[in-house]
């Protein structure tokens, strides 16, 4: 569990037909409106279904909606996969 507001993490919009991403973002956000805030910060054309879901693959965690990265292990360096 992250004991500062924010993280250092990648996240990887690949599956969506974009890049990774090294950003500081709030680890108090639900994950349903971190990604959006996100697509809209980052200018990523996301034409699919809105995006609810991340994976931290190094710590098989599947994090969705109302989950926030506070209340699990995420720290610095983790890599977050949109799916």
């Amino acid at each position: 569990m992250p004991s500062q507001t924010h993280v250092n993490v990648t996240v990887d919009f690949s599956r969506w037909g974009q890049g990774q991403y090294d950003v500081r973002i709030p680890a108090h956000q639900p994950i349903k409106q971190l990604l959006v805030n996100l697509a809209e910060s980052l200018n990523l054309d996301l034409a699919r279904a809105p995006l609810f879901a991340v994976k931290l693959s190094n710590k098989e965690l599947l994090l969705a909606d109302d989950d926030r990265l506070i209340d699990y292990p995420v720290t610095n360096g983790d890599l977050l996969l949109v799916l």
